[in-house]
């Protein structure tokens, strides 16, 4: 129970329910099953990477430039995950549904692997998208020291030359 003390005067603290760790739980699952949706997706579009591949310098370029900014967007949605939660277990979610997916989709087919083959393409996107999540949830704070209790500062320093404030 809060006192008057502990709280400002005008501050009111919101009551704990059981509700929270059950939208925690729902968030998870939500950040887990869109990055299933968003591996699913890339992972077979990623497939087109190399459909133009002999037509020359622009469309390789095109390919490599489509390649490094779909990174981007992926590196981005890795650490809006983890901002969104606060924490590194958001981005962990979404990384764990999209390589899943990923590893599911090029593991081995009985006909053959029909969504990515041996292609320098194919290659740099499957290592790609794994490096890039690793680092997404890595850049997250994953291995930051925990901050204080109450999340205050630790207190400052005072100037050199100041007085203790007891007095001394």
């Amino acid at each position: 129970m809060s006192t008057p003390e502990s709280t400002g005067a005008g501050e009111r603290r919101p009551p704990r329910t059981s509700l929270s760790p059950l939208l925690t739980a729902a968030t998870f699952a939500v950040l887990l099953l869109l990055g299933a949706l968003l591996g699913l997706l890339s992972t077979t579009g990623a497939g087109w990477l190399t459909r133009y591949w002999d037509a020359g310098r622009p469309a390789t370029l095109l390919s490599v430039a489509g390649l490094v900014a779909f990174l981007a967007l992926l590196y981005g949605a890795g650490r809006l995950c983890a901002w969104g939660t606060r924490g590194p277990s958001g981005a962990v979610a979404f990384a764990v549904g999209f390589l899943a997916v990923l590893i599911a989709l090029v593991s081995y087919l009985p006909g053959g692997d029909a969504v990515l083959r041996n292609h320098l393409m194919h290659n740099a996107y499957m290592f790609g998208t794994m490096l890039v999540l690793a680092i997404s949830v890595v850049r997250s704070g994953i291995f930051l020291p925990p901050t204080p209790q109450g999340g205050a500062r630790p207190q400052e320093r005072p100037p050199a030359g100041a007085h203790p404030p007891n007095g001394d």
